[in-house]
């Protein structure tokens, strides 16, 4: 009898310990195709190495080297979004391997991402589309529409404000049960106004992503900020160059690695 309950109580302990050793969330163990949405402004978009907002071999920012990465590690995902311009391709058409859609909305505050308006868009894409605008609607009923697995959200060049980023950041964890990764955002230089306040900026961003994750949110802080430099920048002083643009889609990638199983 009693070697009967050693043998169970062994037998617990082990089952124990392996139930432990297996992740809770792993979106890419039952290989359904992820959804992802990159959040955030002009830098989320894409990229000003190039004049045209259509799509050309430099178009899609940090996104297209992101692609190549989950693609090479057997991921297999789509990016959704309200906006599809900005993309990779050649002579205005998105590359078929390419996954264009986006929440990159150029100029926008964290208050305008919260609630949605008319976004900043070049003549060539509003041409190409036959409109006259663009909009997007605020951030729940965004969430609601693409239905995300996971979100990238990067905001704050335009203007900082920290309080409005709490809120969307809040709002986010209110209306989205999926995985919310959330990046402090880029290094600025001159001529960029107001470049000092980034890392003002970005402090209170951490112990406010402790508190929502010890409230059982699924969200991860990304420190983009340490991944660049002012050397990864533009002349503008707040978009990454080529390089800059690898950086943070290497950040993306490994902060991914853990909820998508890679």
């Amino acid at each position: 009898m009693k070697n009967r309950k050693r043998s169970m109580l062994a037998f617990c302990t082990v089952a124990l310990f392996m139930l432990m050793a297996v992740p809770v969330v792993l979106l890419g163990e039952n290989k359904k195709t992820i959804r992802i949405m990159p959040v955030g402004d002009s830098i989320t978009r894409g990229t000003y190495l190039v004049s045209t907002g259509l799509a050309n071999p430099l178009g899609g920012g940090w996104r297209k080297p992101l692609q190549d990465q989950l693609r090479a590690a057997g991921v297999a995902f789509e990016f959704v979004g309200e906006l599809d311009y900005w993309a990779y391709g050649k002579d205005g058409v998105v590359d078929p391997s390419f996954s264009p859609r986006h929440h990159g909305l150029a100029g926008f505050s964290n208050k305008r991402i919260l609630t949605g308006g008319v976004v900043p868009t070049m003549k060539d894409v509003l041409a190409a589309k036959g409109v006259k605008e663009i909009s997007v609607p605020g951030i729940v009923e965004s969430l609601k529409r693409n239905s995300p697995d996971v979100v990238l959200l990067m905001s704050g060049a335009n203007g900082f404000g920290a309080k409005d980023r709490d809120i969307l950041i809040r709002t986010i964890c209110a209306n989205f049960k999926g995985e919310l990764l959330v990046a402090n955002i880029t290094p600025q230089s001159e001529p960029r106004k107001a470049w000092k306040h980034v890392p003002v900026y970005n402090a209170s961003l951490p112990s406010l992503i402790e508190s929502l994750k010890a409230q059982g949110h699924h969200i991860t802080f990304v420190d983009m900020y340490a991944a660049l430099t002012a050397d990864d920048l533009m002349k503008d002083g707040v978009h990454p160059n080529k390089v800059g643009l690898d950086k943070i889609a290497e950040c993306w990638f490994k902060a991914l690695r853990l909820p998508l199983g890679i």
